[in-house]
């Protein structure tokens, strides 16, 4: 097998743009820049393309546009081009070209998205010309920098953790602490020249405390390894839907505290990790399944949307294209010899992740958070009869998570035969 590396900045040339994630401001200048990192991969005849982006999220038509670029810079079909974001809260807003709030027009997007499809199929080619032999070893660890936000009182009563954190150390809820680590090193060379890095946790230690444009910890991690294994990272954000890290808003100091953490993790099971045998084979698949809209109905019944402000729940719906409508909901799958990587469709909980994870018949299986559409949050059933807003915050009506779940399950054993 064949894998290369590479990485380029997509911080807005200018440093100007609509902070994504809180609702605002505009930036105000740059603290670290964005990246967008690609792996390449090739194992005989198949070849495929990861890309990263320190980006909240992405819809279908610019995943689209720029995955266009990408397939003709690389003459790979679009099936075999997989992208994820990182879900970073201080990168700019690109799923929507007008500010929700307050209907201002979000100009920088005109020169923003080309910059983007551009900088894509430049680093994607560019990992492509760096590919060479390779082994692949593999590790994991369980690191304990994330919670689970979501916090319940016997009555139902639900509080929002990152807004009450006298409740951080009493959490409660499902968390996904796995870190997974995945090694390309020369043949014979335990050294890595690349890692891919998953880890479930919404990266905004800094969110909301800052105006400027920040990867927050992935960019740590990134910088981190660089220096300690002298290699270039693919961070990857799981299923973190519902799981935070435990000191949210904390500014750039947690930042690079969380951020070494992690890498430093990394690192150390860098020495004792598993070589995987030859050969590994690449597998590719992406597929879409019909699923529906929610209604204003169903927002309705999520017990603590019921009694929200009329407004509250026009801004609700407004992010609703079709209310109750249908619409094909991408996802996708790569896999590397016993490894899984999935695309879904927005913010998955941890609770869901870690379904596919007990579900796959690969032994190791990573989410690759808001990769193939932004449909917002995709909650457990149970979720929507407790509330709290994962459930009140997505497009997708409740019925469609069994569904969506299914389609991926049998997806991932079509695959494994």
């Amino acid at each position: 097998m064949k894998a290369g590396f590479a990485e380029t900045v997509i911080t807005p040339s200018d440093g100007r743009c609509y902070l994504a994630g809180y609702g605002g401001p505009w930036s105000t200048g740059v603290h670290d820049d964005l990246y967008a990192s690609a792996v390449y991969l090739e194992e005989g005849e198949t070849r495929a393309v990861l890309l990263s982006f320190d980006l909240i999220g992405m819809n279908g038509p610019l995943i689209a546009k720029v995955k266009a670029g990408v397939s003709e810079a690389l003459g790979v079909d679009d099936g075999s081009i997989f992208f994820t974001c990182t879900h970073t809260h201080e990168g700019p807003e690109v799923r929507r070209r007008v500010r929700s709030a307050s209907g201002e027009e979000l100009d920088y997007l005109d020169a923003y998205e080309p910059f983007l499809a551009e900088r894509a199929a430049e680093v994607a080619t560019a990992a492509a010309s760096l590919a060479r032999p390779c082994e692949v070893r593999v590790n994991r660890a369980w690191v304990d920098e994330n919670m689970n936000r979501r916090f319940f009182m016997p009555d139902g009563t639900w509080y929002f953790v990152p807004s009450y954190k006298d409740l951080v150390p009493i959490t409660n809820q499902h968390e996904d602490k796995e870190l997974g680590a995945i090694y390309f090193c020369p043949p014979g060379d335990r050294h890595p020249f690349g890692v891919i890095l998953n880890y479930t946790m919404h990266p905004l230690t800094a969110g909301n405390t800052t105006s400027l444009i920040s990867a927050d910890v992935p960019g740590v991690v990134r910088e981190t390894i660089r220096e300690g294994l002298g290699c270039l990272t693919c961070y990857i954000t799981g299923a973190a839907g519902d799981n935070h890290p435990k000191a949210p808003e904390g500014g750039f100091a947690e930042t690079r505290r969380v951020g070494q953490v992690l890498a430093t993790t990394a690192i150390t099971r860098w020495f004792d990790s598993y070589l995987l045998p030859q050969p590994l084979a690449i597998k590719t698949m992406t597929r879409s399944v019909t699923l529906t809209y929610r209604t204003a109905e169903e927002m309705q019944r999520i017990p603590t949307v019921g009694d929200v402000s009329e407004e509250r729940m026009r801004s609700y719906m407004e992010r609703i294209p079709a209310p109750g409508g249908d619409v094909e909901v991408p996802f996708s799958l790569l896999a590397v010899g016993p490894i899984l990587f999935i695309g879904v469709p927005g913010e998955l909980v941890a609770e869901l992740g870690q379904t596919l994870k007990w579900y796959s018949p690969f032994q190791r299986t990573y989410i690759m958070y808001q990769a193939t559409e932004s449909f917002g949050y995709i909650a457990h059933p149970n979720a929507y009869l407790w509330g709290g807003y994962e459930a009140a915050s997505g497009q997708l009506s409740p019925s469609s998570v069994r569904p969506l779940m299914d389609a991926i399950i049998d997806a991932m054993e079509e695959l494994a035969r």
